[in-house]
């Protein structure tokens, strides 16, 4: 058993909400972001695609899932200074930010040297704050306008409820989830919204290479989809999905929550 198809792009009256608006999505050259700058297109978004691998993230644009790509180290504030000159180049105001680069590694705090928890951070939490900081000119201040700008961090559930052998990994997303409990306070006055969705068990590479790095304890994808109470796993297009909602004006009323989508596991 495998996980089950996700919703389609562009859904029956919503197929417009990004119209005209500029959005960046970070990580997107494969996975959930690429799924994420994909659906933003479909509803007619203009979207800049972002990641540290280039050639793949401008493979996005090629196929018509992006109108830019760039490249973008999120550790690196010399490359997010550098991204925002060059968003700024192409146009003037940014709509939607969506920070979804992230990375994963395995091991306890006693297994986990500190390089390897430095390199987490960096990634899932100082990323997501050095990319945020250096756009947040761009997103124009519309107070109590319902199309103010949006950010949606994708964070994850165990960052809400923690795991075994993650804790870097653990310890940096529910970061995040509180960085965009602050950023929705500290906006609010703008009309800027922000919120973080929190994924579950998603069928991804991550996902893959963890399986890989676990393959002496014999887990496969049929094991996890017998985790989720709903009965199968996510995909990246259910994370789109809400991404996608929570950055669009339906969700105008909607700031500083982080949307658990995990098929129920949370519930038990």
């Amino acid at each position: 058993m495998s996980a089950v198809t996700g919703p389609p792009r562009g859904t029956a009256g919503a197929s417009e909400r990004f119209a005209g608006k500029v959005c960046v999505v970070t990580g997107a050259a494969a996975g959930i972001g690429h799924e994420i700058a994909s659906w933003l297109t479909s509803e007619g978004g203009r979207v800049i695609a972002t990641d540290l691998d280039l050639e793949a993230v401008d493979e996005v644009r090629r196929v018509g899932a992006s109108e830019w790509a760039f490249g973008l180290d999120v550790r690196s504030e010399a490359s997010v200074d550098e991204l925002a000159r060059r968003v700024g180049a192409v146009t003037p105001r940014v709509d939607v930010l969506i920070n979804n680069a992230g990375v994963e590694e395995l091991g306890t705090v006693a297994e986990t040297p500190p390089q390897m928890w430095d390199e987490v951070h960096s990634v899932n939490l100082r990323g997501t704050y050095l990319v945020t900081r250096a756009l947040l000119p761009m997103i124009p201040d519309r107070s109590h306008d319902a199309g103010a700008g949006s950010i949606v961090n994708v964070a994850s559930l165990m960052g809400v409820v923690s795991s075994r052998s993650l804790a870097a990994y653990c310890a940096s997303k529910a970061g995040v989830v509180s960085l965009t409990r602050s950023l929705a306070l500290d906006l609010a006055a703008q009309g800027i919204r922000a919120n973080c969705v929190c994924p579950g068990i998603i069928e991804t590479g991550m996902l893959r290479r963890r399986l890989g790095l676990c393959s002496g304890r014999e887990v496969t994808l049929d094991d996890l989809t017998r985790i989720p109470p709903i009965g199968y796993i996510g995909t990246p297009s259910d994370v789109a999905a809400s991404v996608a909602f929570l950055a669009s004006d339906q969700a105008r009323f909607v700031t500083g929550a982080a949307l658990v989508m995990d098929g129920g596991v949370g519930a038990e």
